[in-house]
Formats: C-alpha cells, structure tokens, sequence
C-alpha cells in the first residue's frame, strides 16, 4: 500500500511497535523506530547485493520530495549507474545521531544478552542522546567531537575512552548497514581520547579480606546486601552470578549451587558445591526469601549492581586501606589456592571459567570433590585470620 502524508503523521514521533518498514513503491520505503521516528530509504540490488540508501527523515524531507528524489534514483539505476555514487556526492543524508543510537539500539543491541545490552544502554545511549540535536550526524565535525570528549575527560578520563570506543562501535555498525554513509568520529584514533582501563593487579591478603570481612559485619547494611559480599569473598563467584541468583539454584539436599547459563558471563552453566562454611549463610537467605536470593527494593526482583556497588563504596571508604574492589575477591582466591598447590583446572571451575584447548571440548567434569576441598581450605584460612585480627 502506497504511503500518505496522512499515515506518516500519525505516526511520527508518537510511541510505534507495527512493522518496522513500510513500502511505497520503485524501491522507496520508510524505516520507523518504536518511538515514532521515520526515514526514507531507496532500496534496490547493485552486483547481486542488496544496497539500503536512507535519504532523509520525515518531515525534514517531505514524501513528495523523497519520491522525486527515488524517481532520480531509479533513472541512474537503469542506465547502469550504481545510485549510491550520486547519492554520497550529493551529501543529502540528514539523519541526526540520536537516530542512529536508535536504530542501532532496536536491530542491534536488543539481539544480545540483556547484561550486555544494559551496559551498552547506560554507557553509550545515556551520554549521548541528544547531545547533537537538530544536526547530520555527518556534519558533526572533528572539533565537535573532541570538544565533546574534551569535557568527558575532565569528569572520567577512563569512562570516557569506553563512551568513545562504543560509540565507534555503534556509528560503524551503522554505516556497514548504510544508515549513514560516514562520520568524522572515525577519523579519531581511540589512543586520543581518554584513558584504557588498565587490567586488575590487586591480590587482597587474608588479613584484608578479614578486614574486610569484620567491616562488613559491623555495617548497617540489609541482611541480604551482606551476605551477599562474604559469599563473593568465599565463592570467588562474579557479582552477576550471586547476585541475581534464585533460592532454587541452591540444592541443599545435593549440595551444589548451579548457576544457569542466563545468569553466567561466558553463557555456560557453573556448578559449585556448597561448603561448610557458606552453608548456613545459603539456608538463613532460602528461609528468608521464596525466591530471589539477594533481592532488593523488590523482593522479586534482585537487588542491582548500582546497589550493591554503593555498599562496597561505603565500605572503602572507611577502611584504611590501598584500593580494591568485589572483583578482586576472584583474583584473591585463584592466587592464594595456587599458593596452596590446588591445582589450576580446579580454580579455573571455582572461578566460573570454561577450560580451554581440547579440554573444553571433551572434559566436562566440575571436580566437585576438589572444589570443596579447596574453598574449606580458603574459608578457614580467611576466617582463622578473622578470629585473629587486631
């Protein structure tokens, strides 16, 4: 069905969730995102590939200027011109970058694992929505964008290579798809802009971890937010896999934790056994919740990372201590095991990862056993240094 300026008006800038792309005819369709946005598109075949070419947004550009303008289109192709050669030379792309964040975020970003979408949602989208309104993000300058990351800088040096290195990411996906056909970003080179996060070298002593262990005790935290970082600190578990898991992951008559590979990093399924130590922290939480184990604001729902990340602020901040964090809980207890002589293949399955070579091929066994062995021995370890501290 041909297209009306009366359709397109009811639907531009309101909420939308019909077909993403509607037809007119002799290749021009229109592109929507849920929030109402709309471009035209010249769609046709060059050398047996498909070529997607985006002409403008409504109603910037007016369905009748976007027919004549396809019309154009449509007489170079049949005299054997690739249109897109026109088309790029005639610089009449005006699709703004909050556009682009918006397409990238529906056919991109909402395909992957909702961890990873989350993090590109509060990093790249958070920062930079609306911060080009009313422009072609082709015409955003090369000033512009160090201007831009210039004040980025001065608040997180670190935050800011990551907003940069995403968004990179983001305006490719989108020119590889012909959304756009370029941007002065790419002309940056990622060494100019911020700082790399450098890779964690922290390996807390026990007398830390004691330290910290007492600090936590003395809190006034909620129950499960405690709880919670002492496991980390015995499990050497990732925030992600505590803290999202659900009372039935803890088989108490088995005695495993089985971490379904919707909650795990890598996408595998952890298991590890319930210790001595931890297990009555695991049956005071089941006896306190249904269902989430750590849950928090709602009790169906578990308890965030922002949440949980603010407690470990607090907490540092009233230590006198060098700097750490919940992660390096995992470092401590790969190091401080290797110390011990448990043996790598054992550390690597407390730590949540797959083996690697031919072993992650046909050695799917957990060693349970040696897993339980070896975090009694850390539990003792760190609580004999509790029990000893000043």
């Amino acid at each position: 069905m041909a297209l009306s300026d009366t359709k397109l008006r009811t639907i531009l800038n309101k909420p939308y969730s019909g077909a993403p792309e509607l037809t007119d005819g002799d290749g021009l369709s229109v592109r929507i995102t849920q929030k109402g946005t709309i471009a035209f598109q010249f769609r046709y075949r060059w050398q047996n590939k498909p070529v997607r070419l985006t002409l403008g947004r409504y109603p910037a550009l007016s369905l009748k200027d976007a027919r004549i303008m396809t019309g154009e289109l449509r007489l170079l192709y049949d005299k054997d011109i690739n249109p897109k050669t026109h088309f790029t030379s005639s610089g009449s792309s005006e699709l703004t970058l909050n556009y682009c964040l918006d397409y990238w975020m529906e056919r991109y970003v909402s395909t992957l694992r909702e961890k990873t979408a989350q993090l590109y949602k509060a990093i790249v989208y958070k920062s930079l929505y609306n911060q080009f309104n009313d422009i072609s993000v082709q015409d955003i300058s090369v000033r512009d964008w160090v201007k831009y990351f210039d004040e980025q800088e001065k608040l997180n040096p670190k935050k800011a290579k990551v907003i940069f290195v995403q968004l990179k990411s983001a305006l490719n996906w989108c020119i590889g798809r012909q959304i756009i056909e370029s941007c002065e970003l790419m002309k940056i080179s990622p060494k100019n802009i911020g700082t790399k996060t450098e890779v964690g070298d922290r390996v807390l002593t026990y007398k830390e971890l004691a330290k910290i262990w007492l600090a936590i005790e003395r809190s006034r935290a909620s129950t499960p937010n405690k709880l919670l970082h002492q496991m980390l600190m015995l499990f050497g578990a990732r925030n992600s896999e505590l803290r999202t898991a659900n009372v039935n992951e803890f088989d108490m008559n088995e005695l495993i934790w089985t971490v379904p590979k919707e909650h795990s990093k890598m996408g595998n399924v952890i298991r590890r056994p319930i210790f001595e130590q931890v297990k009555q922290m695991v049956e005071r939480l089941q006896d306190l919740f249904n269902d989430k184990m750590f849950p928090g604001t709602h009790l169906n729902e578990p308890m965030t990372i922002s949440a949980a990340n603010r407690y470990v602020r607090r907490l540092r901040s009233n230590l006198d201590m060098p700097e750490w964090s919940a992660h390096d809980f995992r470092r401590a207890l790969s190091t401080r095991l290797s110390e011990e002589g448990i043996m790598p293949h054992v550390t690597e399955k407390m730590l949540g990862h797959e083996l690697g070579g031919v072993m992650s091929i046909y050695n799917k066994h957990d060693w349970l056993e040696e897993q339980k062995k070896a975090y009694e021995l850390y539990a003792d370890k760190i609580f004999w240094h509790i029990k000893n501290s000043d």
